[in-house]
């Protein structure tokens, strides 16, 4: 159950480090994802678990490390005891994948469901995505959203820091093959990687394909995508825009693996 004054959203996000062996290689975020099958997925970005650039193959980590398992800080019911620490394998024994990419893109997606078993519920702190109640917000180029991660690790009790960002692309048509993601417009940090992007309105709020406007009391939460970080580019002056892999492409990967 949520505490009062909390929304539920902020309990979506998870901590995870890309380890080689016992060296953190870097930050990330992921989350939950409730499959068709009642199965529990774990979604990040491919360069998360792959440790390279999904573009160019380049190894991320200056130290030259690929991951060979993420290391899960999974928060327990009672928020104030330290995080369980969860071993995810991201390379078998072979050195196969053992994530799911997508089933025509491949890496082309930015976007991998591990599988992972958990202790239950009321031991630790578990708020898959799709769990949590949404409706069909109006989405339009300049209209808000939450990007909710952990930017350079920063923690609080397991909570995520929501960074706000807006649409920078015309939501409509994101997900088509010429652009599969959708661009944002945020500055974002290193860690956010894998983070949730969701609406989120409070109070009057407007939706898709409606004539008039609904009130409900706590407002109204769609969830948009996962986000990837921003484009790569050497000017610190760049314009701070980033990619999200819309959410319909975030299920097709949860549910495709065995």
């Amino acid at each position: 159950m949520t505490a009062p004054g909390i929304d539920t959203c902020s309990l979506v996000p998870l901590y995870v480090e890309p380890h080689f062996r016992e060296t953190q290689l870097s930050q990330a975020t992921a989350f939950l994802w409730l499959r068709f099958d009642g199965k529990l997925a774990l979604m990040t970005n491919w360069h998360v678990v792959a440790g390279r650039n999904p573009e160019t193959g380049e190894c991320l980590s200056k130290m030259g490390g690929i991951p060979d398992h993420l290391r899960l800080h999974m928060p327990y019911v009672d928020r104030t005891i330290p995080p369980l620490i969860i071993k995810i394998p991201t390379v078998g024994s072979d050195g196969e994948a053992l994530w799911i990419e997508h089933e025509r893109h491949g890496r082309a997606v930015d976007v991998v469901a591990l599988p992972i078993s958990l202790p239950p519920s009321d031991v630790v702190a578990t708020m898959p995505m799709n769990a949590v109640r949404t409706v069909p917000l109006k989405q339009r180029v300049g209209f808000p959203l939450f990007i909710l991660g952990y930017p350079f690790g920063r923690q609080g009790l397991g909570m995520p820091v929501w960074k706000q960002g807006s649409f920078a692309s015309e939501p409509y048509f994101t997900a088509h093959d010429a652009q599969r993601y959708l661009i944002v417009d945020t500055a974002s940090r290193p860690g956010m990687s894998g983070s949730p992007v969701i609406q989120r309105v409070h109070g009057e709020i407007e939706l898709e394909g409606a004539h008039g406007r609904m009130v409900a009391g706590d407002g109204g939460c769609r969830f948009v995508g996962i986000y990837s970080g921003r484009f790569h580019t050497n000017d610190v002056g760049d314009a701070q825009l980033g990619r999200v892999w819309p959410a319909t492409l975030v299920a097709e990967i949860a549910n495709s693996g065995p």
